[in-house]
């Protein structure tokens, strides 16, 4: 966009100059084309895949043991392999939900 400018000069004689043009004001949001980008499968994969996580801690949650008072529960299956295989799983998973796009999108 050119606009004209007006300016005087020493004698008084207006005359006509063209103004630069100003470059836009960056507003700090492009909302014409942005985009998502990670879709709908991906935000219900990753939301599976952090309550997996969540379970998998809640497994390993226990009483603990002390000097007094031995706790034989430390040692259960649940606490040292279920649990951590789950949460560990999980976090397998979050990546590929990050990371999966479907084939409609890829020949989009």
């Amino acid at each position: 966009m050119t606009t004209t400018k007006l300016t005087s000069t020493e004698s008084g004689q207006t005359t006509k100059t063209d103004a630069t043009k100003q470059a836009p004001k960056y507003s700090g949001k492009n909302t014409e084309n942005a985009t998502f980008p990670l879709s709908k499968t991906n935000v219900i994969l990753m939301g599976i895949s952090g309550l997996m996580i969540i379970v998998g801690f809640l497994l390993m949650c226990g009483e603990g043991s002390t000097m007094e008072n031995f706790n034989p529960d430390i040692f259960s299956t649940r606490r040292i392999v279920i649990g951590p295989a789950i949460a560990l799983i999980g976090f397998v998973c979050m990546a590929f939900g990050i990371i999966y796009r479907s084939k409609k999108e890829i020949n989009e």
